[in-house]
């Protein structure tokens, strides 16, 4: 995997499994975590404010986790958002869920920035986005503000 700040990350199976047992880590570093969770700006995206919440278990399908477990991966999604919001990040968000076979749930906290207007929905042309933002947003600048805003969520987690 290439991260958003173009290094080549190596891992074995899993890559949130890798993660959470510390086998490579982002040059932002960690947003919060505790004992069950990680938030962290999504690892090869170059979105200023694009968050990852992801279980420290390896976890598949959110039916998985307990009741317990569920309310409080949405309080951190719910936090970062309104952390995000209070700091002027981004004003509106698309939180959506990924269940991938042999990989980690995760739920990506999706800010909807003005430059993203121009590929229409936002579910609908992800990938479009997603290309876009590995085409032309992967330079210091990004990477500068992109550590901003990790150490914003971090410091005010």
């Amino acid at each position: 995997m290439i991260n958003y700040a173009l290094e080549e990350v190596t891992y074995e199976g899993c890559p949130s499994c890798a993660f959470a047992r510390g086998e490579f880590s982002l040059p932002c570093g960690m947003a919060y975590e505790n004992e069950r969770f990680m938030l962290s700006q999504d690892w090869e995206l170059p979105i200023e404010g694009f968050f990852v919440v992801t279980p420290k278990s390896c976890v598949e399908k959110f039916s998985e986790l307990t009741s317990d477990e569920q309310h409080e991966m949405f309080d951190i999604v719910n936090k970062t958002i309104e952390i995000l919001r209070e700091n002027n990040i981004c004003e509106r968000f698309n939180v959506l869920f990924e269940e991938k076979e042999n990989r980690h749930l995760h739920i990506w906290i999706m800010p909807r920035h003005e430059w993203m207007e121009q590929f229409g929905s936002i579910t609908k042309h992800i990938d479009d986005i997603f290309k876009h933002a590995k085409a032309n947003f992967r330079n210091e600048d990004v990477y500068k503000r992109i550590n901003e805003i990790s150490d914003i969520v971090r410091n005010n987690f």
